[in-house]
Order: C-alpha cells, then sequence, then structure tokens
C-alpha cells in the first residue's frame, strides 16, 4: 500500500509491510515494519506530472548502512498514550516472530489505513491485528508531530478508535480500516470492519477535538441522519466485500471521490458530498480484461516494462489516490493512485481517466 498525503508543499506516502533489500527485513522469515517515503520534487510539480514520483521517491531513512546498501529505512515508531503498554496497540511488532525485539515498531498486518494532514502535523490511522486467528481487529490514531523529509517516522498513539476483538467496540466494530478525509471543520472516517467483508460506514467528528478521544458521531444512510456511535447505522455503500479504501475531495472537479478493490476489479464511486449518495461503481480495471492482462501480466514469471503482477497467481489490492486529479481541456480528468500487488510483492503508480 501507498497513502500519499500532501503536507505544506511535501508529499509523503506512508507504506505498509515493507522488505528491504540485501535481505534487511526479509518477507517471510520476519514480521515487516512500515517505510515513509517522500517526493524530492516539490508536490506542486507532483500534482501536475505524477510520474515525476517514479524517479524522485526517496525514503526516511535510520542514518545507518548494512553491507552495500547505502541507507536504512526507518520503520514507523509508535509511542503509547501515557500509562499504557505499547501492547495495547501493537500485537505483532517488526522482527523475528515472537520475539518481540522491536516492540515499538507495528509488523505484518498492522499497517497505515489512511493520512492526513492538518494543523501542522500529519495523523495516521493504523491497525491492529489478532494473532489467532490472525486478522485485522482493531483502530488507533496516531500523531507524527513535526513531518520532515530529514526526520524519522516516530509517532505519538492518541487513542483507540474501534476494535473487533469483543462486542464492545467505540464504533460497533464497523471502523478498522479507515480512509480518512478532511472537510472542514470535521474529519471523516470511511470504515470497513470484518477484514474485505464489509460494508462501508461513514463517521465524523470535530477537527477541534481530533487530538482527544471520543466525540464521535456515526452516519446512518437510511434515515439520512448523523447518530449515536452506538448506533446502527447504515452504510454508505452496501457491498460487503470491502476492505482496504481511499477517498478524495477534489474541489477541482466538484466530487468526491472513493477508490477500492472489490474481488476483481478496482473500482472507483463519485459523489456530491461526505454522506453521498454514492453512485454506482465505475470499474477502473479488471484482472479479468484481457486488454489489462496483455498490459500489465506477466509471463512465465519475467516482468518487463509495464508487466508487474503474476496474474495466475496473485491480484492487486490496496488502492489510494494522490490529493488531486488532473483535469484535461476536454473536461475530462485523470486521478493518480498506488496499487499493490502480491507477486511480486510491490507498489506500482497507476492512472485512470475518466469522461
Amino acid at each position: 500500500m501507498g497513502i500519499s498525503v500532501a503536507h505544506g508543499n511535501d508529499l509523503y506516502i506512508f507504506f505498509g509491510d515493507t522488505a528491504g533489500a540485501q535481505h534487511i527485513w526479509p518477507l517471510g522469515p520476519e514480521s515487516l515494519p512500515d517505510a515513509v517515503g517522500y517526493s524530492a520534487v516539490p508536490y506542486s510539480s507532483v500534482a501536475q506530472n505524477p510520474s515525476l514520483l517514479c524517479s524522485n521517491l526517496r525514503f526516511l531513512l535510520t542514518g545507518g548502512k548494512t553491507g552495500n546498501v547505502e541507507g536504512d529505512f526507518a520503520g514507523a515508531s509508535m509511542q503509547p498514550p501515557a500509562g499504557e503498554p505499547i501492547s495495547n496497540y501493537i500485537h505483532n511488532p517488526a522482527g523475528p516472530r515472537g520475539a518481540n525485539m522491536f516492540p515499538h515498531l507495528p509488523g505484518d498486518f498492522e499497517v497505515p489505513s489512511g493520512a492526513f494532514s492538518y494543523g501542522g502535523s500529519i495523523y495516521v490511522f493504523y491497525t491492529t491485528v489478532n494473532l489467532n486467528p490472525f486478522e485485522m481487529r482493531g483502530s488507533y490514531l496516531a500523531k507524527w508531530e513535526h513531518p520532515s523529509t530529514g526526520g524519522k517516522p516516530d509517532y505519538r498513539i492518541l487513542y483507540q478508535v474501534d476494535q473487533r476483538f469483543d462486542s464492545q467496540g467505540p464504533l460497533r466494530g464497523k471502523f478498522i480500516n479507515i480512509a480518512a478525509l478532511v472537510d472542514e471543520p470535521y474529519l471523516y472516517l470511511y470504515g470497513t470492519g470484518k477484514y474485505r467483508a464489509s460494508s462501508v460506514h461513514l463517521a465524523r467528528k470535530r477537527l477541534s477535538d481530533l487530538d482527544t478521544p471520543g466525540g464521535f458521531e456515526v452516519f446512518d444512510a437510511t434515515s439520512q441522519q448523523w447518530v449515536n456511535p452506538k448506533s446502527s447505522a447504515g452504510p454508505v455503500v452496501s457491498l460487503p466485500s470491502i476492505g482496504e479504501l481511499s477517498v478524495q475531495h477534489y474541489p477541482s472537479i466538484g466530487r468526491y471521490v472513493m477508490m477500492d478493490q472489490e474481488l476483481t476489479n478496482i473500482v472507483a464511486r463519485f459523489a456530491d458530498k461526505p454522506e453521498g449518495p454514492w453512485g454506482n461503481a465505475v470499474t477502473v480495471a479488471s484482472m479479468i480484461d484481457p486488454i489489462f492482462a496483455l498490459t500489465y501480466c506477466c509471463i512465465n514469471l519475467d516482468c518487463p516494462g509495464k508487466r508487474l503482477i503474476n496474474c495466475d497467481r496473485a491480484g492487486f489490492y490496496g488502492t489510494y489516490m494522490l490529493p488531486d486529479p488532473i483535469v484535461h481541456a476536454d473536461g475530462s480528468f485523470s486521478i493518480a493512485f498506488t496499487m499493490s500487488t502480491w507477486d511480486p510483492y510491490n507498489v506500482a503508480l497507476m492512472s485512470a481517466t475518466f469522461q
């Protein structure tokens, strides 16, 4: 995954479960930490030409090196709220499995699900796993007080947002993967519960109360009313098979846009306001589309040029839109987004144009 956040004229990209070069943080044997990338050119340039990321993506580094690797990426590190153990939030720390070698570094499946910039800081929603069975069951909000392209991704956990470990989740277990949207005076949360088997629910809280727990209300799409977070509320997207998702407000096209993976498709939905109604899904890409296969599927494990995925082994997931679209003279517009692939394990930069 690669969740992009414009912060001033910097662009940060928050990755999950990052395998390193030269067997640093090897994929498989160890629980993997989360890297943070950034653009080496100003975001204003990337907004006009997202392909600049292909040659200008850099990573926050530890300052050390391993072998002939010039710099090791710095894994996102968490400090718990005062008086609480870090184990309340990180159940699967990075490093050798079960060793608790790096207790403050979230590991496999404990990843960023949404992020946003506000008030000079960056806030990141993170997931917490249940180990047996192994699945995402919790979420919390962490704050990066003073983001810097020359700094380290050291975050302070503010509070738990929701959980599905039992039936007492503050938001009824509906907000484990969370797409964040800042739309003054509120922060909107588009959430899914059971991993990749959920509808999309909507919550919000005032930005003025962002750093303090609670203060959420949820939107009941059935009654079109904002209600108490413990109330039963209808989803804004009822399809029960959604996991990771992203939502952006694009004033230049007058639309709110939601993007996610649904079975073998990447789809987008559009709305005029945060609550919706959200339109029907528009297919952006499909694993069963012959043109997609001819362009992007590897051949006998060989992946030259645009070919990026062994389509007979794995699919795509984790699609996250960049903060701004490109509007064309004919009225069409293009949205750039990151897309994860499982085999090979990587993140690609993609683009879709809408009429």
